[in-house]
């Protein structure tokens, strides 16, 4: 009978590799750093990354270097960019990627040692992407789960605080929103700006956009999108939205308000999304972006400016 040698069995291990988990999130994706451990144990479980057309996500490997002709993902002609470096992979999907797109990304590393290779999903979510993801192939410092909790603690408290205001609006929305939607402000009140003429619609919207029109207080500021549902068209509602200028900046977004979930039968087809944001913040051109619940249903818009 032959019997392994530990070197026998050791080589066997390596060539095996062991599968990269993820740490538990309480989000679908982290706009901060993800952090992920790589076990040397055997699991089935392979952890999802959240990518977006066009959009940029780094892994930084710890602990590990690549091995650049290792890399491999499914579907590569659906990338602009796959750069390997020593210690870094960066990915670009093109706009060709489709939300709920699940392509496996493994790579593989220089020294053999265990884990001799990682796996992870990349999951394509509509207007999310995980740009940071850290890699760790040996235990992680202290320092490092410390910084993750003051991370999950600042998520915890900015959830706790939109939902609070999410419930507060539902009854009685505020602000700009709140004029708006009980119609104290109009046309005939504090005028607006009329975009529907200068906006750029985006082909694959699931509600054709009508009208749009925005407007300015002191301290925010709103656009109202008036949409055309059609007879056989489901109820959408707006749950998130996003406003992007100029170099990617970011307004602070309010829960987009609507009266009713739209539908052809609804009496109102108006959605407002109000943002905190003063003159200067919000020059130059943005981009709306509104998502349904699922996130599959999205409304863009191109060209939005304020008064």
């Amino acid at each position: 009978m032959l019997t392994s040698s530990p070197a026998v069995l050791l080589a066997l291990a390596l060539l095996v590799g062991a599968t990269a988990t993820a740490q538990p999130r309480a989000v679908p994706c982290e706009t901060g750093t993800r952090r992920i451990e790589l076990k040397t144990e055997p699991t089935s479980e392979v952890p999802e990354l959240c990518i977006g057309a066009e959009l940029s996500t780094t892994l930084i490997f710890y602990g590990a270097e690549l091995l650049s002709s290792g890399v491999t993902v499914d579907g590569r002609e659906l990338f602009t960019m796959v750069e390997v470096g020593n210690t870094m992979l960066r990915l670009v999907p093109s706009e060709r990627v489709v939300p709920g797109d699940r392509l496996r990304l493994t790579v593989r590393f220089k020294d053999g040692a265990a884990p001799a290779s990682a796996t992870f999903w990349l999951v394509v979510y509509p207007g999310q992407v995980e740009p940071w993801v850290e890699v760790y192939r040996e235990k992680r410092t202290v320092e490092s789960y410390q910084q993750e909790v003051q991370e999950k603690d600042t998520q915890l408290h900015q959830c706790q605080e939109d939902n609070e205001r999410l419930l507060a609006e539902k009854e009685s929305p505020g602000g700009l929103t709140g004029l708006l939607a009980t119609g104290l402000m109009n046309e005939k009140g504090i005028p607006p700006k009329d975009l529907s003429k200068s906006i750029g619609r985006h082909p694959g919207n699931a509600v054709p956009v009508r009208w749009a029109f925005s407007y300015r207080s002191t301290r925010t500021v709103a656009v109202v999108v008036i949409l055309a549902p059609t007879e056989e068209m489901p109820p959408w509602r707006a749950v998130r939205a996003e406003l992007v200028g100029p170099g990617r900046r970011t307004l602070r977004v309010n829960p987009p308000w609507q009266r009713d979930p739209l539908s052809y039968a609804a009496k109102d087809w108006s959605v407002v999304i109000e943002a905190d944001a003063t003159e200067e913040e919000t020059r130059g051109s943005f981009t709306l972006k509104l998502w349904d619940a699922e996130g599959t249903r999205s409304v863009i818009v191109t060209g939005v400016t304020f008064p």
